[in-house]
C-alpha cells in the first residue's frame, strides 16, 4: 500500500516542480550560494537546464523521506495500517509537500535526521551523526535534542558525545546573535502553524505538551520538542531561519498519531464518535491546505497578483518568455534577485534594455502573464537594444 501511495505521491510532486518557475531562493542557491546544494543544482542545470531537472532530487529524497518516516512509525506505533497513517499525514504536512517541488536544503537535513532516528543506537547512527556535523550547520539542533534525551535516560558517555558535537557545530558555523534585537515570536508561531496547517499545528502542539507533562519521553520527542522550543526561544531575540528547524520538528508527527490512537483506543467504540469527527476535521482541514498548494494558480482568480505567496515563481519565468519573444536575450535591472531569476532562463546583463518592478521615467509598461489571467506590470526602457553585453555590478 505504501508504495502505491509513494507513486500517486510522485506525480503529485512532478507536476507541482514542472508548474512553477524558478524561486528566488532556488536562483540564489544555483547562481549565488557556494554550498553543497549550489554545487549539485548548478551541475544539473548546465546540462539541463529547466526547472523540473534541478528539482528532481529534492523529489527523489522527499519519497525517500516518506519511505523512511514509514520505517520510523513502523517501530512507535503498533499496527502497520497506523504506521502507514502516520506516514501520510506526515506526507500532506505543507512543508513536506511544498519542499519537496521546490530547491531547497530542507528535504537533504530531514532525510539525515530520519537516519539518524532509525539507527540512533548503534555505531552506523554514530557515523550518520558525525557526517551530519560536516554536513550542515542545522544539526546543531539534532545533537542538541539527543544530548538531552541520552541525559534524560541517564546515559551519560552518549550524552557527553552528542554535547560535543553541538558545541563543535557551533564553533564551527558560528551563532548569529547579530542585528537588532526584536521579538519575532508571534512570526515564528504563525509560520510553524503554516508548516503543519493550522488544526494539525494545535494537535502537535498539544501532543508534545501531552507527552512532556505526563508520558514517558523518547528519542523522537526530544528532537521534534527541542526544535520547536528552540525556535520559539531564539525568535524573542531575532528572526530566525524556518528550514533550520522545521526538518526536525516535522518528526514529530509520529508523537503526535501515537498520542491521537491512545487517546482513542483507550475508549469504548460506542464513545469514539466525538474524536472521529475531529480527526476527519483535522484532516480535511490538511487536505484543503495542500490542495491550496498544488493547484496554488486557482487563488490569482481572488486576489491581487502580488498577494499571491509564489506570484514571483511564474513573473519570472513569464517575464523571460515575453523577453524572449522580443528578441531580447538580455537585461539590466537593479533587483538582483530578478537577475538571477531571468539568468536561469539565460536572459544574462548588459546595459540596455532596463527592466524594473518599479515604474520608471519614459518606461514601457508591459503586463506579464501569471496564470488564470492574472497579470503584473513590468516597466521597460531602453535606448538600443542591440547594444553590447556589458555586465555592471547587480
Amino acid at each position: 500500500m505504501i508504495f502505491a501511495y509513494l507513486l500517486l505521491y510522485a506525480l503529485i510532486l512532478l507536476y507541482g516542480a514542472s508548474k512553477l518557475g524558478i524561486g528566488v531562493e532556488e536562483a540564489k542557491i544555483i547562481f549565488a550560494d557556494n554550498g553543497w546544494l549550489h554545487r549539485l543544482a548548478l551541475w544539473l542545470y548546465e546540462r539541463w537546464p529547466s526547472e523540473l531537472a534541478v528539482r528532481l532530487p529534492v523529489i527523489a529524497v522527499t519519497l525517500l523521506n516518506i519511505t523512511l518516516f514509514w520505517l520510523l512509525a513502523k517501530r512507535y506505533l503498533k499496527k502497520p495500517q497506523d504506521a502507514l497513517l502516520a506516514a501520510i499525514v506526515f506526507s500532506l504536512l505543507p512543508a513536506v509537500l511544498g519542499s519537496g517541488v521546490v530547491l531547497s536544503k530542507a528535504p537533504f537535513v530531514l532525510f539525515v535526521t530520519l537516519l539518524f532516528l532509525l539507527w540512533y543506537r548503534s555505531w552506523f547512527g554514530q557515523i550518520v551523526a558525525i557526517g551530519a556535523l560536516f554536513f550542515d550547520k542545522a544539526f546543531a539542533v539534532l545533537f542538541l535534542g539527543t544530548a538531552l534525551y541520552e541525559l534524560y535516560a541517564k546515559r551519560y558517555k552518549r550524552a557527553f558525545f552528542y554535547a560535543l558535537l553541538f558545541a563543535l557545530s557551533l564553533w564551527f558555523y558560528g551563532f548569529d546573535v547579530g542585528g537588532r534585537p526584536r521579538s519575532y515570536f508571534l512570526d515564528t508561531f504563525a509560520t510553524f502553524s503554516a508548516i503543519f496547517s493550522p488544526l494539525v499545528f494545535l494537535y502537535y502542539f498539544y501532543s508534545l505538551y501531552r507527552v512532556g507533562v505526563k508520558e514517558p519521553k523518547d528519542i523522537v520527542w526530544f528532537v521534534s520538542a527541542t526544535a520547536f522550543l528552540f525556535a520559539l526561544i531564539l525568535s524573542f531575540r531575532q528572526r530566525i531561519h524556518m528550514v533550520d528547524f522545521a526538518p526536525f520538528a516535522v518528526v514529530g508527527v509520529v508523537v503526535m498519531v501515537r498520542v491521537f490512537l491512545h487517546s482513542l483506543r483507550v475508549r469504548l467504540p460506542k464513545y469514539r464518535k466525538k474524536h472521529l469527527i475531529a480527526f476527519w476535521i483535522v484532516f480535511g482541514s490538511l487536505l484543503i491546505n495542500d490542495l491550496v498548494l498544488v493547484f496554488n494558480e486557482l487563488l490569482f482568480l481572488t486576489l491581487p497578483p502580488k498577494r499571491h505567496f509564489a506570484y514571483r515563481y511564474y513573473m519570472a519565468k513569464n517575464l523571460a518568455k515575453t523577453l524572449h519573444s522580443h528578441k531580447i536575450s538580455c537585461v539590466y535591472t537593479k533587483e538582483r534577485t530578478l537577475a538571477l531569476q531571468l539568468r536561469f532562463y539565460r536572459i544574462e546583463k548588459c546595459r540596455d534594455p532596463i527592466v524594473s518592478l518599479k515604474p520608471m521615467a519614459n518606461a514601457t509598461k508591459w503586463e506579464i502573464p501569471l496564470a488564470m489571467g492574472a497579470k503584473l506590470p513590468i516597466f521597460v526602457t531602453y535606448s538600443n537594444i542591440a547594444s553590447p553585453q556589458y555586465s555592471p555590478d547587480l
